[in-house]
């Protein structure tokens, strides 16, 4: 079976081929996409829903057509008797690369590349109560512990697409998006495993609490844990029964276009239902998709809801809720349920391509496709990341009024070629710690730490030469450079030069600057105890007065056990490189 994908775009935003190919990259993709920008194999054939699955025979006739949602399993049973019948007549394919013919500026083939290694694509961030930052990375498959200055401590997942239970090391994910933490815990929306995962900072290992593996068709639910089926959780928040105080886990089922509850012990929900103790269940939403508002949350309707928060609205608590196929963000009344609308879209509760970027009230704001929300109760401000437009916005809850929140570049330590843009691309998740904002700057691949007092911002990468804990050092053995420079050198004092270290024998890329007080040991690197490292490519750029000199060479390990490498660089004149 060959598949071709078609990506006829709904929005503007999703016309532009570079950010297609960041969608390709984080979801490591195996087949070919079309950049179907004007529509015009959509309007040739007629479709009418996204998605539309379209299946051919060995003739290049059209066998069947699927159109909508949840045709997963359909298509499944289909595929077996069809592909016994054309049995005699299909052939091997050679290669997963196909011919594209006819090209044009319409319809451009995007092949998706190969598999990210690098943590790239952070999806949502998560403060805990005891100040930790957690981040999800979608297009790496695992989590990044740091600390509330963005300092890497740890990593969860192996980075393997899967669902595998386990501890930090062996434990898999599929495209983990939303985080919140409850009794010390982290739960996982697990987006592509249709499943709510928990990691215990205390036993190390993460579990799977609800979701079978599968993209559930129920939209009912009232299962418990990992017997009820669930569709691609997006995002995750903790909340009390408005009757009796429990607390419930939120889940929004992007899939279901429906807000799920997950109770921890049985309590009392909204119109006297009871939620049974470690059940999961449907409170909000028909699982139409449309943007229709209701004192009755579930006549009401989403669209592909993402990003939650809790907030205060008119003096009440309500769950704020980033609706995203409405470009809208609705509001949840915690006491009753009722729906409504609080910025987007516009009155005609079908309409879901209402979108701009457009400051206002009401339907008077346009967003395009909001996937993130915080608030901030000091200042009574809901923060949103507009995610096709590349903005963050703001709510101000007193006058209602949305509009763009514009931050200042404060980062002294720009990467080379990075300018003072302070722009997001494809912002997503976001999280709120005093008057720090935690932004995944998705696209960008860091996250933005902004200053809500003074809006600045300061940009933080993910970079595994960062010191890890003790913990990651008992998984592996660390990799030391040292760099000696000789006094008699004379460098100069400031931009003296850098060093950078090459992609040689499973060691990463890494750099930095020279100064006569290099660190005695630079931590590259950590690599797997088991694995013996037989030398390092390195490149220095030493500068006296106004001229630079290029120097590299290779060097072998000084000492290597199972717990550390280190290499020495010595460097006495300029012409002479002495290795030991």
């Amino acid at each position: 079976v060959t598949v071709i994908c078609v990506h006829s775009p709904k929005y503007e935003h999703e016309k532009n081929k570079a950010n297609i190919k960041h969608d390709i990259e984080e979801r490591s993709l195996p087949f070919t996409v079309v950049n179907d920008s004007g529509r015009l194999v959509w309007k040739h054939v007629g479709c009418q829903l996204w998605p539309t699955v379209l299946v051919f025979g060995p003739d290049s006739l059209p066998i069947y057509i699927f159109e909508g949602e949840n045709h997963v399993q359909h298509l499944e049973r289909f595929l077996v008797p069809v592909l016994a019948h054309y049995k005699s007549s299909l052939c091997p394919i050679l290669n997963n690369s196909l011919a594209t013919t006819n090209s044009s500026e319409d319809v451009a083939t995007i092949k998706a590349a190969s598999k990210v290694k690098d943590f790239r694509y952070p999806s949502h961030t998560c403060v805990t109560s005891n100040k930790l930052l957690y981040i999800s990375f979608a297009g790496s498959n695992q989590l990044v512990l740091c600390d509330i200055d963005v300092k890497v401590i740890d990593i969860i997942g192996n980075g393997n697409v899967g669902m595998a239970d386990g501890d930090i090391n062996q434990a898999e994910f599929d495209s983990p998006h939303g985080l919140v933490e409850f009794n010390s815990c982290i739960y996982i929306a697990d987006t592509n495993n249709h499943s709510i995962r928990v990691f215990d900072p205390n036993s190390r290992r993460v579990l799977t609490m609800i979701g079978t593996g599968r993209l559930g068709t129920d939209k009912i639910g009232g299962l418990e844990g990992i017997q009820q089926p669930i569709a691609s959780p997006w995002d995750l928040c903790i909340t009390e029964s408005p009757f009796d105080s429990k607390t419930v886990l939120l889940i929004s089922m992007t899939g279901h276009h429906q807000v799920w509850a997950y109770a921890f012990e049985e309590t009392q929900w909204w119109n006297d239902v009871i939620l049974k103790k470690n059940s999961c269940s449907s409170i909000i939403g028909s699982g139409f998709e449309e943007k229709k508002n209701s004192s009755e949350p579930l006549s009401a309707c989403l669209a592909s809801p993402c990003g939650m928060c809790n907030g205060i609205m008119n003096g009440e608590p309500v769950i704020f809720i980033a609706d995203s196929n409405s470009s809208t963000i609705r509001v949840v009344t915690l006491n009753d349920g009722h729906v409504t609308n609080l910025v987007g879209g516009d009155a005609d509760s079908t309409n879901l391509a209402a979108f701009g970027d457009l400051d206002g009230t009401g339907h008077h704001a346009k967003l395009q496709y909001p996937i993130g929300v915080a608030f901030h109760y000091p200042s009574s401000y809901l923060y949103i990341t507009d995610a096709f437009n590349n903005k963050l916005k703001r709510v101000d809850m007193k006058t209602l009024l949305c509009s763009n929140y514009f931050v200042t570049d404060n980062d002294k330590k720009k990467t080379r070629g990075e300018t003072n843009s302070s722009k997001f691309y494809e912002p997503h998740g976001i999280a709120i710690l005093d008057h720090f904002l935690y932004v995944a700057d998705k696209n960008n691949s860091h996250i933005k730490r902004i200053d809500l007092d003074h809006g600045t911002f300061i940009r933080h990468r993910f970079d595994l030469s960062e010191t890890l804990n003790e913990e990651r050092s008992f998984r592996s053995k660390k990799a030391y450079l040292a760099i000696f420079l000789d006094d008699a050198l004379k460098l100069r004092d400031g931009n003296a030069g850098t060093w950078t270290i090459e992609d040689e024998d499973g060691l990463k890329i890494c750099d930095g600057e020279l100064t006569h007080h290099v660190p005695h040991k630079i931590l590259l690197d950590y690599v797997s105890r088991d694995k013996q490292v037989r030398s390092l490519k390195y490149e220095l750029i030493l500068c006296q007065d106004d001229k630079c000199t290029m120097m590299n060479g290779v060097v072998q390990p000084v000492n290597q056990t199972d717990s550390i490498i280190e290499f020495t660089i010595k460097i006495d004149q300029i012409e002479t490189t002495k290795c030991g």
